[in-house]
């Protein structure tokens, strides 16, 4: 029987095959049965059960194929915790009913092309949507000759090219992180816990995921169930916890009442709490540092002494606005591209401190510890990644001609940069760096005028490669070969287009989207149109002073502290401050809350050894319960919907 413990990678370990036909069995009824449950509660309420759906099919093809003699493996349930949610997720072609939404609303009739003085839906590419006045919107269908160009430059672009793209990223960064560094990737270990525990069941791990699932399950149901029943059943959510946080920003004892523009709060989210569980405390410090420094003190000074750099965050911030608009606002017109700039310097800060692991990586694998992975050597992989690169900047070209080549072509060392330093900071952090606005940047600051490069853009790599990368940890520490976790992508990506197009079809048939049959879209999308309208009018500017003071300013800081941790002792983490500016108070406070609990009670109750071999068990347990309560719930309000096509 394996030792409870952390899990470990062993290098004699025998890698066996994941993806088998029952895994893969287990996807078909995925993107069959969630898909559209997840499409029309998002398009209902606003919420989905995706995550939810990785637990419900984990446990039921368990008990299923227990009962009929061979229990599923830890592999195959790995291959279904893994994809599950995907398959199941919100689909693409929901994607291509807004962008028909977008060539018509009345809301981008209200926006201007500054190059051409004309509305915005006359400037739109037809190779990104039909024209406002096709017939295709009339049929509401996709079979219709209007949509073949939009729908093919999207799946060459963003399906195929960028595919390839992070799928060589990621194995790159696998052999980086994984096989040279061995970096832990704190959450890398729940996903493991819940394959062995479900197919294993050795008694003690049993014992703290049955009750850790249990208390995940009551308090998933006051925090998600109550809330999503009473929406969708009655348009009135009940909330007994705040949803997504305690608002901490605004009211009578708000920090707006000391420190103006300031956001702040504790999030409600249980695995916001439990993530604390898996990380250091120096970790967790320096990540609420600068969550806060960011935030709380860089608002509030942004907003009083320096109001004359950024006019329009002064402008725009006002005593009342909630955390979701401070957070908003804030970001469009403060941190956007200062955190373009931090995500620079982390990625630069990463290579020149480990420029001997990176020069030994292009050697044989006898240079370093080697997983024997299965994956090309790094060469082959930088081909396949400069190639595809390359590829999406030509195809750009083509559909954009007059931008400037040599900004498209930057965009192949941002991706390569962002996805090492995205990596490190969820390997580290278990938390992923976003990267927003990178593109709408490169554009501001070419200079280019006209509207076509709002509307597509040379894919820039490295945004899913860290998640991949965890994956690939996961797959180590389940003892799953790692190729079978992107061969299951790719049947993956296969059904949840398939199913997609069906589904969407379908509900696009039955009513309008938007429509009242629809009304979380009556809500999202206008707001989500108001957005995209607001960039390609050029009513948002980048300051590259900002962005270059933001870089220097950020590595002086990583510079300072790899000093004095290596001259003075004085303890520094670098990635957990960097990637603590890009996520707002609620979720450090709480992260930072969870660590403290978990170190000074758990550990403390549960002795050092229980508490480091089980807290994975825990969080694992936690979040299947609380994925399955919220599970039941988005499916009864999505029977409990349904009934409205009834003729009584």
């Amino acid at each position: 029987m394996r030792d409870p413990g952390v899990l470990k990678e062993e290098g004699s370990t025998r890698f066996r095959k994941g993806l088998t036909w029952r895994s893969a069995l287990a996807l078909v009824i995925a993107s069959a049965i969630f898909l559209p449950i997840n499409t029309l509660l998002l398009m209902i309420s606003g919420t989905t059960t995706a995550s939810a759906s990785v637990y419900i099919l984990a446990i039921l093809f368990v008990e299923l194929s227990s009962l009929m003699g061979t229990p599923m493996t830890k592999q195959e349930i790995f291959i279904v915790y893994m994809m599950a949610g995907m398959a199941g997720g919100t689909p693409v072609f929901l994607n291509y009913v807004y962008n028909s939404y977008f060539a018509r609303s009345f809301v981008t009739w209200s926006f201007i092309d500054p190059h051409t003085g004309r509305p915005i839906p006359e400037v739109i590419p037809e190779w990104w949507a039909p024209r406002y006045d096709s017939t295709a919107y009339l049929v509401r269908s996709f079979f219709h000759p209007d949509w073949v160009l939009p729908m093919l430059v999207a799946t060459i672009q963003f399906g195929v090219i960028w595919i390839i793209q992070e799928v060589a990223l990621a194995m790159i960064n696998s052999r980086i992180f994984l096989e040279a560094e061995e970096l832990p990737f704190p959450l890398a270990q729940v996903g493991a816990q819940l394959a062995i525990t479900l197919t294993e069941r050795e008694e003690k791990r049993m014992h703290y995921f049955t009750i850790s699932a249990f208390v995940g399950a009551v308090y998933g149901a006051l925090v998600f169930g109550v809330p999503v029943l009473t929406l969708g059943m009655y348009n009135i959510p009940m909330q007994l916890i705040p949803i997504p946080w305690f608002d901490l920003t605004t009211g009578l004892f708000g920090i707006e009442q000391i420190m103006p523009g300031a956001a702040f709060g504790v999030a409600t989210d249980p695995l916001s709490w439990l993530t604390g569980f898996l990380l250091p405390l120096n970790l967790l410090t320096y990540m609420l540092i600068g969550s806060l420094a960011t935030w709380v003190f860089g608002n509030w000074l942004a907003l009083t002494s320096f109001k004359d750099v950024f006019p329009l965050w002064a402008s725009e911030w006002s005593r009342g606005m909630n955390l979701t608009l401070v957070w908003q606002r804030s970001y469009l017109r403060i941190w956007a591209f200062p955190q373009v700039s931090f995500l620079l310097s982390l990625a630069v800060f990463t290579i020149a401190l480990h420029y001997k692991t990176f020069k030994a990586i292009f050697k044989p694998p006898v240079s370093f510890k080697t997983r024997k992975s299965e994956f090309p050597s790094l060469k082959w992989l930088l081909l396949m990644y400069l190639v595809a690169s390359g590829c999406s900047v030509m195809f750009f070209n083509i559909l954009v001609p007059d931008f400037p080549i040599w900004i498209a072509a930057s965009t192949i060392g941002l991706g390569l940069i962002f996805s090492i330093a995205g990596t490190r900071a969820r390997g580290e952090t278990g938390q992923l760096m976003p990267l927003p606005y990178v593109w709408q940047g490169l554009i501001l600051l070419s200079g280019y005028p006209a509207a076509d490069a709002w509307f597509i853009s040379p894919t820039i790599g490295g945004s899913s490669a860290p998640l991949w990368v965890e994956g690939v940890k996961t797959a180590y520490l389940t003892e799953t070969k790692p190729m079978d976790l992107f061969k299951a992508y790719i049947l993956t990506v296969v059904l949840y287009h398939v199913f997609g197009f069906i589904y969407v079809s379908f509900f696009w048939a039955m009513a309008p989207i938007p429509s009242s049959q629809y009304p979380y879209t009556l809500i999202s999308w206008p707001i989500q149109a108001i957005s995209q309208g607001v960039w390609v009018s050029r009513q948002i500017t980048a300051n590259p002073d900002i962005m270059a003071y933001s870089f220097l300013g950020m590595t002086s800081i990583g510079i300072l502290g790899h000093l004095l941790t290596k001259f003075v002792r004085i303890p520094f983490n670098f990635v957990g401050l960097v990637t603590g500016t890009t996520i707002v108070p609620p979720y450090t406070v709480s992260m930072f809350l969870g660590g403290l609990i978990g170190h000074y009670v758990f550990e403390r109750y549960m002795g050092k050894e229980n508490w480091d071999a089980y807290r994975a068990v825990i969080v694992a347990g936690v979040a299947t319960g609380t994925g399955i309560v919220a599970g039941i719930a988005g499916a009864i309000v999505c029977i409990y919907k349904s009934i409205w096509i009834l003729p009584f």
